[in-house]
């Protein structure tokens, strides 16, 4: 079969249902410096800050939800946090099918310079694989790659300040890939969804997850780090294989 033609097909192919999520994170903190998995699988988040930096748990209307560092910084030290699982080995899907996403808020302009990283196993990079979602410039974007080829895939919206939008990455098939964008609060498709196909074979990421950031490091501005400014909920994974 070809590319096109596999991709034609996947279109009838389900995303994982939420009874297969590996992990989710809300706005539940198991400790101070720990995030609680709420998926059954005890993948819970080391807190990990710099630059009096602080990722909190806040609650509005009933909610729960993480915030990390306001204001875009320039000249570091940087007010920097993130959020690293405990264990990754579930996390890096091969060949199948998975989801990934998360209800994003952003509370102030986007920097105009910096990318700011939302989840990410794997970096960019010649021989690494890797699947991310990001806001750079206020433009949600997933990102797959097995190390040789990759897709990268924006969405057709800009996020406003203030508003909560669900954004989800998925693999629908080894060639099929797609992005969505919707209100997290009332469900509707903000955009059309947008697909790309691509060759990829497996995706075997390596290292840590992260969440809200490339790295804590206090020589770094955001240029470098990525940091992500403004709030976090129902940050999943999911993934059913073929």
């Amino acid at each position: 079969m070809t590319i096109a033609s596999i991709a034609a097909s996947a279109l009838l192919l389900a995303v994982p249902p939420p009874g297969h999520l590996e992990l989710r994170y809300t706005g539940d903190l198991a400790s101070p410096t720990q995030v609680a998995d709420s998926s059954g699988n005890g993948l819970h988040g080391a807190v990990l800050t710099g630059g009096g930096g602080t990722l909190t748990s806040e609650t509005e209307g009933g909610n729960r939800f993480l915030r990390f560092p306001g204001g875009h910084c320039t000249t570091a030290p940087c007010p920097q946090a993130i959020v690293r699982p405990s264990s990754t080995v579930t996390l890096a899907p091969g060949d199948g099918r998975f989801v990934y996403g998360a209800d994003i808020r952003l509370t102030e302009p986007p920097s105009p310079d910096a990318g700011m990283n939302v989840f990410q196993f794997g970096a960019a990079g010649a021989g690494i694989s890797q699947w991310k979602l990001q806001v750079d410039y206020g433009v949600p974007s997933c990102r797959w790659s097995d190390g040789d080829e990759f897709v990268l895939l924006p969405a057709d919206v800009s996020l406003a300040v203030g508003r909560w939008f669900r954004v989800t990455c998925i693999r629908l098939s080894p060639v099929l890939f797609q992005i969505r964008v919707h209100d997290a609060v009332t469900g509707r498709q903000v955009t059309p969804p947008r697909q790309q196909t691509g060759p990829l074979e497996d995706i075997l990421p390596s290292g840590n997850v992260v969440i809200g950031g490339k790295r804590i490091n206090a020589a770094q501005n955001d240029v470098d780090t990525d940091q992500f400014h403004g709030d976090l909920d129902d940050i999943e994974f999911g993934r059913r294989e073929p």
